[in-house]
């Protein structure tokens, strides 16, 4: 990939010319996805064949040798997960693009464009400098941790007790955050890099929620320990949004709050509707493939789709037709995206049961996180008196999401 600048044409990776399709230089941004999609688009028709020949391969294996009613089955199958919940969950995404397109006219009204360009979509808008020390970060952290339930601290509080948290930001370290559970034994490490963002408080409570997701748990051998992918992010997401409801109840500063919930929503734009999206998309390529379809007739497709989720709330580009070809979830494990929408979803509406029930809830809660990996996530949901069958669990999750909306607008009126 070759992209200028600052004056300077510079080759780099996709990676690297990722980076700034968050610039704050809208130019830049654009020229970045023009880029990609330049370079993708040069080598859609080689693409979009291998994509038609490993949809066939998995019809042929998954469908015809193996008998599964169709092939998203599969991957349902996979995630130890009925049909009927997954199309249920994508349906109720499906009806729901009102309150990104609601989200997404806001951000153009706050970069100042009549319409926000599908190049804009991860523009920055943060506004305040604020910045929390890396103390002053754990303490609000524990705090909110505490008002939920005070084991949950306790069991945060061991991370950074048995110094199992590195937060520095040094050279040669690698990015990003992330928890590693080594064995049920242990305490769980986390790595951050902190550099005193609001963001980077949400990353610490989310981490922190994994380390404490894997403590409840520690009484499964390491075979049954980890949660399955579906609820791989519950604690992680529900700790990041104890947290920020504190935060937004405490904080004095308006622009701290607006960044906040802008991160709430960029994050649930990425992980629920992009992800849905791309979902159901796989399941519309898959049967025209089945039924003979063309490369250009997937990308015509792909681009009936973008307008579906963007609506008139977002200008889209013609180069965004070979978005399809450049995600590499589709090639390598079908379906497999539709997890993330789950995920996040999931902890959403779980977060409004919560608010809904009180202290009824948490032990329900409790008990779903220490069962881990070791029951079927239908089973542990279950348990916890979560109903995944019913639209309106999944529609509890967007109100949540349609009420942040409704808390920026009022901020940024």
């Amino acid at each position: 990939f070759k992209i200028e600048v600052d004056g300077e044409v510079k080759e780099m990776t996709r990676g690297e010319l990722m980076s700034y399709v968050r610039s704050d230089n809208a130019d830049l941004r654009a020229k970045a996805y023009q880029e990609l999609y330049r370079v993708y688009g040069e080598d859609g028709d080689i693409l979009g064949q291998m994509y038609q020949i490993i949809v066939r391969d998995w019809k042929n294996e998954e469908v015809t040798l193996r008998h599964h009613k169709s092939p998203i089955s599969a991957r349902n199958l996979a995630n130890d997960l009925p049909d009927e919940v997954i199309d249920l969950l994508l349906n109720v995404a499906e009806k729901n693009t009102g309150i990104f397109q609601r989200f997404f006219k806001l951000k153009a009204k706050l970069l100042g464009v009549k319409k926000l360009r599908r190049y804009d979509i991860y523009a920055p808008v943060a506004k305040a400098d604020k910045a929390y020390a890396y103390d002053k970060a754990a303490a609000k952290v524990l705090e909110s941790f505490t008002e939920f339930d005070p084991r949950f601290a306790e069991m945060a509080e061991r991370v950074f007790k048995q110094d199992h948290l590195d937060a520095e930001v040094r050279k040669g370290k690698r990015g990003g955050a992330f928890c590693a559970t080594v064995t049920p034994e242990k305490t769980p490490w986390v790595l951050l890099n902190y550099q005193g963002k609001t963001d980077d408080v949400a990353t610490m409570a989310h981490e922190l929620g994994h380390a404490i997701h894997s403590m409840l748990a520690d009484k499964h051998s390491l075979f049954t320990q980890h949660a399955c992918l579906p609820l791989a992010e519950t604690a992680s997401t529900f700790g990041e949004m104890m947290l920020v409801d504190r935060l937004l109840a405490k904080e004095p500063d308006e622009a701290v709050k607006r960044d906040l919930l802008f991160k709430q929503m960029d994050d649930a734009y990425a992980t629920i509707q992009r992800q849905s999206f791309f979902a159901l998309f796989e399941k519309q390529a898959h049967q025209m493939i089945a039924d003979g379809a063309s490369v250009d007739e997937l990308s015509a497709a792909y681009m009936e789709n973008l307008k579906k989720q963007f609506g008139s709330a977002v200008e889209l580009s013609e180069e965004f037709k070979w978005e399809w070809v450049s995600i590499p979830h589709i090639y390598q494990v079908p379906f497999y995206v539709y997890a993330y929408a789950f995920g996040q979803l999931l902890v959403l509406s779980l977060y409004k049961q919560f608010k809904a029930e009180g202290e009824s809830f948490k032990p329900k809660y409790i008990k779903m996180l220490s069962a881990g990996g070791s029951e079927a996530p239908m089973q542990v949901l279950a348990e916890a008196g979560v109903d995944v069958t019913k639209a309106s669990f999944w529609q509890g999750g967007f109100d949540v999401l349609d009420a942040l909306v409704d808390q920026l607008e009022k901020i940024t009126k």
